[in-house]
């Protein structure tokens, strides 16, 4: 809306001050008319008329012009109506979605409520909705963001401003060649043209007129009366006509900031402007413009103003995989630090209303009463869509299987599993051990019937039964098998529970786990530059070991001394065939001055090329020397090596601590909770508790950062360590090329020793036959394929890396390579594979893939053609957190609390419901929430501009026209 107001009349404030305008103003006006009364006494009645009317109208202007009239637009900004829609995303809403007997899991059912249903295209229609995903520490995820449909087509703006069109009269260019008040004020310059014409033509004939004698008639001197009188009357026309024309054509160039004056008069296109007014119209903010605004303050962009609004494209559609945004794999459920994240960053005058999908389990740090307050208070309604089940359902579950993924002949080892039960009553099952050979055709028959292939073991042997009593209150339950392999080969076992008729899910009731025998022995190389503590209980440790053969390389020793190893060497090895005889290296503290460059090489081939392990053990004597001549070429290949980026200062000041007076315990990452190598007691719990006991160590070296890529396990965690933020790293691996490098602060795993020696034994023990895993799993010529973990939880990444050759035996050189992924539910699916960064010579593919379900996943890659194809495999072992497991039954009291505190309604999922009635129930309810807001425009500077050159005009015509009728008068 177009709005003119007195700005002058605005600013004068107090009664006395308006008194005084009126009484000057009015003085000003009876003084002129006095005066000129006075003045021009003698002359006819319109003369009179025409110059007392002349001076006021100049005088008016000039009032006029102090007043100060100026125009304003006024925007009508429209805030659209928002709705925001958050899914739980945590482990919990991988159970089932209902009582049915193997119902699709709770987060099918959010993704077919999105992707499937109506829901959010419905609500687009009336609000700006935005899907948010909850789970973990990190705050909602934002997931997707769109304007409601009657915002601006093609727009993307927070905010729809409507500017409202003013009266047609008075607006600015609607399209039409010619205002009708342009046309009248040119009609009446024309009339005060010809007015004018005729009355200076009528006085200059009368003053050549030679004089009469004052002798004459009366009737003469009547004639001339008449004739002024005459002049006087087309004067006084043409005053009236000059004031009019000059009023009317100037408001319409003064309103037509868009146009300049031979358009405004017709003489040019209506939409052209001046040289002098080109660009001004930007600065003016002329009423009828449409802006944007965003109260946000972000910059949004708007068409130009010759732009056609019917050629804008809309922005292009962005399909969204729901299904992976939404997969059950954060550990968390804080519903309640999610509801106040929202409260807080949307404004609760348009948020119309919070749909919350979820199965209720709210365990974050927040309580959900918090954000039920917070609620309450904003006045925004919460609407909950319950998922999952209202009563416990019946259902037994495998809910973790643990089994080592290589043994000896002949060595026993243990099989763990836990069990879970939910119902009305008591449980007892009978639970068997299956044992199988992990062959190739048990893929095709899990295609053929997916019932089968998660419950049942194709050739599978029970060797074992146990009879399980299980509560049904959700309670974990462990249950451990002992068995002896004596076949070698890749086999498959399962632990399978004998579920009661009611079971609700038959997909859980069973795991499956590869492991492999080997015959082989694993072959070790341990260098130590000098007889630490550590490498004596190492080296005993695999002396001892039968399924170990070692040999040792103890730089410090002398010809004729003794060592318990196989082999004892004095020098690294110098070829190739001896160094790829080896499955992993020890490096304890090594004088890597000692080893040559060719060396160095054929330790580089050994990782990348031959799937190699390390293991570098750093210590207080040579390793603060590899950073003493940072330019050598020697000390960059070394350095390369490690998954850490080592300090590059002095040995005194970046070389760690040595010697340290008290003993800190390792602050471990969660990467360390799946690294089995660090499970040295019977369970991973009880390990890490070891750990924390007796795992206390003193020393460490200077480490900055890891590398990209690697893994960090554990930190020193002494505070007065922290050097800019970051405290030292202790443990970490990456790999390098197809090989694994593992990295130990310092020699100091002798320590667990103090609890037990089997606890240090199964540390070294589990930690050399994973950095040799990739040595082991070599079975093809044409590459390896390797896990960064072989156990993982629900939501982890598992990042797989494969080393690849052609069939010459050179590194692969393809844009990617495609692999299998094959679930727990049987289904397989596509995982690309891209070559690797980090690899410099090429062959080596990377990829990753998300956890989204409890269980075994295996990996397969098919390499070589169809006459020499070869399948490398990888499996990886799932298990879900057990705090998402503790209360599988949906929370309906605190969701109906929810939506009854907060003028809601709970939407709970019936069984066998539709997701598309249930997406309209939601819809129905929720009430559109838009605000519209009036705001006061800036002035129209090109407005102000023109209207003064009009009162310019206006002033100097009048008065011009006043000296001319004067002096045709004959006056002073």
């Amino acid at each position: 809306m177009i709005v003119y107001e007195f700005a002058r009349a605005a600013a004068i404030d107090g009664w006395w001050l308006w008194a005084s305008l009126v009484v000057g103003i009015v003085a000003a006006l009876a003084i002129c008319m006095f005066y000129y009364r006075r003045d021009v006494a003698e002359l006819p009645r319109p003369v009179r008329w025409t110059l007392v009317g002349l001076r006021l109208v100049a005088v008016l202007a000039l009032v006029f012009l102090f007043f100060d009239l100026v125009r304003r637009t006024e925007r009508s900004v429209t805030r659209p109506s928002e709705v925001v829609v958050l899914v739980d995303t945590s482990q919990s809403m991988s159970l089932p979605a209902n009582d049915t007997p193997d119902s699709m899991s709770r987060t099918q059912a959010a993704v077919d409520l999105l992707a499937n249903s109506s829901l959010l295209e419905t609500l687009e229609a009336d609000h700006r909705t935005s899907v948010y995903a909850v789970g973990g520490a990190g705050g909602p995820r934002l997931i997707s963001t769109s304007s409601n449909s009657g915002a601006e087509e093609g727009r993307d703006a927070k905010t729809r401003v409507q500017p409202t069109q003013p009266d047609a009269g008075t607006s600015e260019s609607d399209g039409s060649p010619l205002s009708p008040f342009a046309l009248f004020g040119l009609f009446c310059l024309a009339v005060f043209s010809i007015a004018s014409v005729m009355a200076l033509a009528t006085g200059a004939t009368a003053s050549l007129r030679p004089a009469r004698v004052a002798s004459e008639g009366n009737e003469q001197s009547s004639k001339r009366n008449n004739r002024s009188e005459t002049v006087g009357w087309m004067l006084w026309v043409a005053a009236i006509t000059m004031v009019i024309g000059i009023i009317s054509l100037g408001s319409v160039y003064s309103v037509r900031t868009d146009q300049s004056f031979p358009a405004v008069i017709g003489l040019a296109s209506p939409g052209s402007l001046d040289a002098s007014d080109d660009g001004q119209n930007v600065e003016a903010g002329n009423g009828g413009a449409s802006d944007t605004v965003n109260p946000t303050g972000d910059d949004l962009e708007t068409p130009d103003a010759g732009d056609d609004l019917d050629t804008l494209q809309a922005p292009e559609a962005i399909s969204i995989d729901w299904e992976a945004r939404l997969a059950a794999t954060d550990p968390q459920s804080p519903l309640g630090d999610a509801l106040r994240s929202i409260l807080v960053d949307h404004d609760a005058t348009t948020l119309a209303g919070v749909v919350l999908v979820s199965d209720g389990q709210s365990n974050g740090p927040t309580p959900l009463s918090s954000a039920l307050t917070m609620a309450r208070r904003d006045e925004v309604a919460l609407y909950p869509v319950g998922l999952g089940s209202s009563q416990p359902p019946t259902n037994v579950r495998v809910v973790d299987l643990e089994a080592p993924r290589r043994v000896y002949p002949g060595d026993k080892f243990v099989v763990a599993a836990v069990l879970q039960a939910t119902g009305r009553s008591t449980l007892e099952v009978d639970v068997e051990l299956i044992d199988a050979l992990d062959d190739d055709g048990e893929d095709v028959a899990a295609g053929d019937n997916e019932d089968a292939a998660v419950t049942s073991l194709p050739g599978g042997e029970v060797l074992q039964s146990q009879h399980v009593r299980l509560e049904p209150d959700a309670s974990l339950t462990d249950i451990r098998f002992e068995i002896e392999p004596q076949t070698v080969g890749r086999r498959r076992l399962a632990v399978r529970i004998v579920a009661p008729a009611d079971d609700h899910n038959r997909i859980d009731d069973m795991q499956t786990a590869r492991y492999e025998v080997v015959a082989r022995k694993l072959k070790v190389l341990a260098i130590a530059g000098g007889p630490t503590r550590e490498y004596r209980f190492v080296r005993n440790l695999f002396y001892r070991d039968e399924s170990v053969q070692l040999d040792v390389w103890l730089q410090t020793g002398r010809p004729g001394m003794s060592q318990d190893a196989d082999a004892m060497l004095t020098a690294f090895p110098e070829t190739a065939e001896e160094l790829f005889e080896y499955d992993a290296v020890v490096m304890f503290d090594p004088d890597w001055a000692a080893i040559g460059t060719a060396s160095l090489d054929l330790m580089d081939r050994f990782l990348t090329q031959q799937a190699g392990g390390m293991v570098l053990v750093a210590g207080p004597v040579y390793h603060p020397r590899i950073t003493a001549d940072r330019g050598d070429a020697r000390t960059n290949q070394i350095r390369g090596f490690f998954p850490v980026n080592l300090a590059t200062r002095g040995p005194l000041l970046g070389g760690g601590r040595q010697g340290g007076r008290n003993a800190w315990p390792l602050q471990f990452t969660p990467e360390a909770a799946t690294a089995e190598f660090f499970w040295i007691a019977d369970t991973p719990q009880q390990s890490f508790e070891i750990w924390q006991e007796v795992g206390s160590v003193y020393d460490f070296v200077g480490v900055k950062s890891a590398k990209p890529g690697a893994k960090v396990y554990a930190y020193f965690s002494d505070p007065t360590t922290e050097i800019s933020g970051n405290l030292p790293i202790y443990f970490a691996s990456q790999f390098y090329g197809a090989g694994r490098v593992y990295f130990q602060g310092s020699g100091e795993m002798w320590r667990l020793r103090a609890a037990g020696d089997q606890y240090f034994d199964n540390y070294y023990t589990k930690l050399i036959r994973w950095v040799s895993e990739g040595r082991l799993l070599r079975d093809s010529k044409r590459g390896v394929l390797l896990a960064d973990a072989s156990r993982a939880m629900v939501g982890q990444t598992v990042t797989l890396r494969a080393v690849l050759v052609d069939d010459q035996y050179q590194p692969l050189n393809e844009p990617f390579v495609t692999a299998k992924l094959l679930s727990p539910d049987g289904r397989f699916r596509d995982l690309r594979l891209t070559p690797a960064a980090d690899s410099p010579r090429g062959g080596t593919y990377t990829g990753n893939f998300v956890a989204t379900k409890s269980g075994g996943y295996e990996i397969q890659l098919t390499v070589g053609d169809a006459l020499d194809e070869e399948v490398l495999r990888q499996s990886v072992q799932v298990r879900l957190p057990t705090s998402e497991l503790e209360r599988p039954r949906r929370a309906d009291d605190e969701l109906m609390q929810l939506a009854a505190a907060t003028q809601g309604i709970y939407f709970p999922l019936q069984d066998n419901e539709a997701t598309a009635t249930l997406a309209n129930k939601i819809t129905s309810e929720i009430v559109p929430q838009p605000q519209v807001t009036v705001l006061a425009g800036t002035p129209d500077f090109l407005f102000g501009e023109r209207r003064n050159a009009v009162l310019m005009w206006l002033i100097a015509s009048v008065l011009t026209f006043e000296w001319v009728t004067r002096r045709l008068h004959r006056l002073a």
